[in-house]
């Protein structure tokens, strides 16, 4: 037997536990510890490998960033599956992002250093070589995107039996990733089709989620198992008690002085306010950086690249060793990996990003975690801020830059309230007491059974319409799908000619849908935008949206530098730019998310009270009293209706981003002009009009579809636009709309 580590000598319970755990893992699992330097089993890990090893249900392991949830499912699941001879994977680990695969692949490899257990990767950098080897011999583990288990249904559909019939675990990692959205019904139902197909006539397997920021634990169990939610276990490590610094800067915008402000050559892209401004930020930012590796996020691409471009020349004109870096995910692969291996190098080095960086990549030690502009959710912020402080005894520090206009007294009531600052404060004030956002599964997204629709033609080569039915909405994720929902589904995709009917009765793919399997993006749920690539000479930089198409001798930030256009190629979808010492902001499509009621209802609950935040800087605490006198002044915290013209009327709701969209869409109905302005709905009438359809709306609510009628953007998932109007108003009313939530405002506004 492997010698054991030296484990803790007192007695409590926790020792105890975590004593007992070691012994339940095989030799080969004890060995590789010992060769680690363990000295000890987190209590995450020693209570998962008690449940896994000694129940046979699903779990879900709910722990801090950096908290040893990979090896909490890991070693006891190695140690279960250490005999099991070759012939089938017998665990399946499914992750959101191919670096996050390159990375537990290493360390799940390590893992298995005193095993006889081989390790594969699956997705569309993995060389062809090693997945022949898999497919030839199936065994072990295997770490794969949902794209890519897409891609073994629909191309691999034959081999699924041998890769499969021995399957006992599969490992979801970023589980919160993947509730709420079309990657999650995706991934849910790619799971339920291998338990009814592949794995047909076999124990089933068993599923355990890692995550650091779920809201609702309900929702997540649903999730694993939908039939018996309540059997799936829940491990979750102890409260942190690491030591967190904070702090929330706030700037006045810099109203810039023409005659003082050096304009660099080709920069009359900028508006100089806004620029002086950035520039107060940036400097902050080269300040709190300097020495150290740290993570700084913005809300919007284009501001990531202003601000890398900016942090970098004044970093070099002061002499700064700390160089910036950029990773988004409209740069290219080898931009995005050079970052990651910079971020991993041990200098001192401060990567820009988007959501890439969000999630579990292995970038090293962070120090800071810094967020340009207010955080749209406390999930997501949580999340951010997990990367920092990654060792024992680091503390976890995050700061805050959010920029207000001072346009003084005689300025839109909006402005005055300093909205984005209480935003701020608000995410900060509800991720301290320990909330997070639950999340809403989809229900009625036609888009993504229409996806496995064709995925499931695809591996049978047709089947009875009944069958996909029973396939996709009895044991699967649809199960809110109703026949005649699915029978107009199926009546919208035959006039396209994406499915079409046999004599015999089984569906089969038409030309259309033949085309849209053999597409590349196809093994995608969700849309990708179509977009130009962006090269310097040979080298690829990045990629454009193609509805944002710069003209020949425009400048462009991109990858942290400036570039000029040289030359635009439509045919091709290439823009080839050269090095320049101009600079505009890229545009970039996409945007924050869906924004909680509570967090909108928090943001009033500060501006009502008179509480102070330590973690405010003075400029902060000066402009917070500027919006609470503002809201007190206007009556926005009581009075819901405020008219600041005789035809035009605010309705301050302080909801979140679902009852707006309903709010706005029953007044639409109406008859009132209106649109969305965060806490409120700006309505282009008298207050009195307001008034009325208001309590007309209480006396009969329309009809849910009715409402549906007026929201748009309609077609918001991947293949809406097979779709007819009835359809997707149906898929708005169900997962768009909040109309219960809705009628309670109305009632309250009387």
């Amino acid at each position: 037997m492997a010698p054991s580590p030296n484990l803790p000598a007192d007695t409590s319970s926790t020792a105890i536990s975590s004593a007992a755990a070691f012994e339940l893992l095989s030799p080969g699992v004890k060995q590789q510890l010992w060769q680690m330097g363990w000295t000890e089993l987190r209590s995450i890990q020693a209570q998962a490998i008690h449940h896994i090893l000694e129940s046979s249900g699903h779990c879900i392991i709910a722990a801090e960033t950096a908290g040893g949830k990979t090896e909490a499912a890991f070693l006891p699941i190695l140690s279960n599956i250490g005999d099991e001879p070759p012939g089938s994977v017998r665990a399946m680990y499914v992750g959101p992002l191919r670096a996050l695969i390159n990375d537990q692949f290493r360390r799940v490899e390590d893992l298995c250093n005193h095993l006889e257990m081989p390790v594969f990767r699956w997705h569309g950098d993995v060389e062809a070589s090693s997945k022949k080897k898999l497919l030839r011999a199936p065994a072990g583990i295997l770490l794969i995107t949902p794209e890519s288990l897409e891609s073994l249904f629909v191309n691999r559909s034959g081999e699924l039996g041998n890769l499969f019939a021995g399957l006992r675990f599969v490992v979801i990692d970023e589980l919160h990733v993947f509730l709420g959205s079309e990657r999650g019904l995706h991934l849910a139902s790619l799971l339920a089709r291998l338990r009814t197909s592949a794995t047909a006539g076999r124990p089933d397997f068993r599923v355990v989620g890692l995550s650091a920021t779920i809201g609702d634990m309900e929702v997540a169990r649903r999730f694993i198992d939908p039939d018996a939610p309540e059997r799936v276990a829940i491990i979750e490590s102890d409260r942190e008690e690491k030591e967190f610094r904070y702090r929330l800067h706030a700037y006045l915008s810099q109203a810039a002085d023409d005659q003082e402000t050096e304009k660099e050559a080709d920069d009359d892209a900028f508006d100089h306010a806004e620029y002086e401004t950035m520039r107060l930020v940036a400097n902050d930012l080269v300040e709190h950086c300097r020495g150290s590796s740290n993570l700084v996020f913005t809300n919007a691409k284009g501001d990531l690249e202003i601000y890398a471009d900016l942090c970098r020349s004044l970093s070099e004109s002061q002499g700064s060793p700390t160089e910036f870096l950029v990773h988004h995910g409209s740069l290219s692969k080898e931009i995005r990996e050079d970052t990651e291996l910079e971020m991993k190098s041990g200098r001192p080095r401060t990567a820009l990003c988007s959501s890439t960086m969000e999630l579990g990549i292995d970038i090293g030690s962070v120090k800071m975690v810094g967020q340009i502009g207010p955080p749209w959710s406390v999930a997501s912020f949580k999340q951010r801020i997990g990367r920092s402080g990654r060792k024992d005894n680091d503390a976890r520090v995050a700061r805050v830059y959010i920029v207000n206009r001072d346009l003084g007294a005689n300025a839109e009531l909006l402005d005055r309230l300093h909205l984005e600052l209480v935003q701020a404060i608000a995410i900060s004030e509800l991720l301290f007491e320990g909330w997070i956002e639950p999340t809403v599964a989809p229900k009625l997204d036609f888009s993504t059974l229409t996806h496995q629709i064709i995925s499931v033609i695809a591996e049978t080569g047709g089947l009875a319409a009944a069958k996909v039915f029973d396939r996709l909405c009895k044991v699967g994720p649809f199960r809110a799908v109703e026949p005649a929902h699915f029978a107009q589904v199926l009546r919208c995709l035959g006039e396209k000619d994406i499915v079409e009917q046999t004599a015999e009765g089984d569906l089969i793919l038409g030309l259309l849908g033949e085309r849209l399997r053999a597409e590349r993006d196809f093994y995608a749920s969700f849309a990708t935008p179509e977009e130009f690539s962006v090269l310097y000479g040979e080298r690829p930089i990045g990629t454009l949206p193609l509805r944002i198409v710069p003209d020949v001798g425009e400048h462009i930030i991109l990858a942290g530098r400036r570039w000029k256009i040289a030359h635009v190629d439509l045919e091709k979808g290439e823009i080839h730019v050269a090095p320049a010492k101009g600079r505009k902001r890229p545009l970039f499509l996409g945007g924050p998310g869906e924004i909680h009621d509570r967090v909108r209802q928090t943001m009033r609950t500060i501006l009502a009270d008179t509480k102070s935040y330590p973690y405010l800087n003075p400029t902060g605490t000066q402009f917070l009293t500027v919006a609470r006198a503002a809201a007190l002044s206007a009556g926005v915290l009581h009075t819901p209706l405020i008219a600041p013209s005789d035809h035009e009327c605010l309705w301050f709701t302080w909801m979140g981003t679902r009852v707006q969209t309903t709010l706005t869409a029953m007044l639409r109905l109406q008859g009132l002009t209106c649109v969305e302005r965060g806490v409120a709905i700006d309505i282009r009438h008298p207050r009195q009009d307001v008034v009325v359809a208001v309590e007309s709306l209480i006396k009969s609510c329309p009809a849910p579809a009715a409402i549906a009628g007026q929201v748009q953007p309609k077609q918001r998932r991947k293949y809406d636009h097979w779709f007819d109007e009835g359809l997707l108003n149906s898929s708005l009313a169900q997962d768009v709309l909040d109309v219960s939530g809705a009628l309670t405002v109305c009632e309250n506004s009387k």
